[in-house]
């Protein structure tokens, strides 16, 4: 895991300095808003683990003209950027349990957020026509992913949930003279993208199946059921499509095709390419293991209690 490794310390820094940018904040939000922070440390245990949003300058950053110093502060606009496209998801998944101080705090943050690139794109930057775009794209998925089967119909709108990710990709190249590479490394976290939300789906569908929330997995299931708009899959059918009839498999093909969709990147951002292959592993070991323990059953209870105690003794 180099991809994570190698910039430990350079994380360290960014997490460090976001702290102290928004110690200055007002009293009453200050502490509020480090709090928030510290739930997404990346190098804290029992964190939320938002690796590309904090790693994409530092992976670009190897192929380019642009100082580490640079990266850091964009790293650190992605932090800022991160919580505050939280908050937001947050009021609109939950417009019952809005607190008083989060919309004001959201707009605090995200103050933080353009402070950083406004010092490096003037207005007539061409980074604010790559801003506009990818905003635009996050507000379209987020309105309408409920509506539609993004997933099975137009799989890159599932990334744009995402999309202010990519505003690394444009600050990088612009900095670094190097424009041209932006259409294949926005395909290129697109597809990241995607298949992160895949692994995040697989192991979020209980939850959100009971909140509503729109989810690749169950939307693969709901097809291949043939299930009307209006009627989700239950618990049980869900189960069955995993464990029986082994949809987990069709699904880690999709990720593995990603994957090789991905092998123009790697001259540009080899770590991306690595962190990619790390998702996929995650996703086909999951469905491996779950072909190995039904083909087991098949064989007999008794092979595969005894699998079951070997492999934990």
């Amino acid at each position: 895991m180099r991809w994570l490794l190698n910039y430990e310390e350079d994380l360290q820094q960014a997490f460090t300095t976001a702290d102290k940018l928004l110690s200055d904040l007002p009293p009453s939000f200050s502490q509020p808003a480090r709090d928030f922070l510290d739930k997404f440390h990346v190098l804290k245990e029992n964190r939320s683990k938002n690796y590309i949003c904090y790693l994409l300058p530092y992976w670009l950053q190897e192929k380019s003209t642009v100082p580490i110093t640079d990266c850091r502060q964009i790293a650190i606009a992605n932090i800022f950027g991160m919580m505050y496209y939280h908050l937001l998801d947050d009021l609109m998944d939950n417009p019952e349990a809005r607190f008083k101080h989060q919309l004001p705090l959201a707009d605090l943050i995200h103050f933080e957020f353009l402070n950083i690139y406004r010092s490096y794109f003037p207005t007539d930057s061409p980074f604010w026509p790559y801003f506009r775009k990818y905003i635009t794209e996050w507000a379209d998925a987020v309105t309408y992913e409920n509506s539609n089967n993004f997933f099975l119909e137009a799989p890159v709108r599932v990334a744009h949930r995402a999309a202010p990710v990519k505003l690394t990709v444009a600050a990088i190249c612009l900095l670094s003279n190097q424009e041209n590479t932006i259409p294949l490394l926005e395909d290129s976290v697109d597809t990241v993208l995607i298949t992160l939300q895949m692994l995040d789906d697989w192991m979020d569908w209980e939850k959100d199946l009971r909140e509503g929330s729109y989810n690749c997995l169950i939307a693969l299931v709901e097809t291949k059921q043939q299930l009307t708009e209006n009627h989700r899959p239950t618990p049980e059918e869900i189960r069955q499509a995993i464990y029986t009839q082994g949809i987990l498999a069709e699904y880690a093909q999709q990720a593995e095709t990603h994957h090789q969709a991905l092998s123009n990147v790697r001259r540009f951002a080899q770590h991306l390419y690595d962190f990619h292959a790390f998702l996929v592993h995650n996703i086909r070991q999951a469905a491996e293991q779950i072909e190995k323990d039904r083909k087991l059953l098949e064989n007999g209870g008794l092979e595969y209690w005894l699998s079951k105690k070997i492999a934990n003794s």
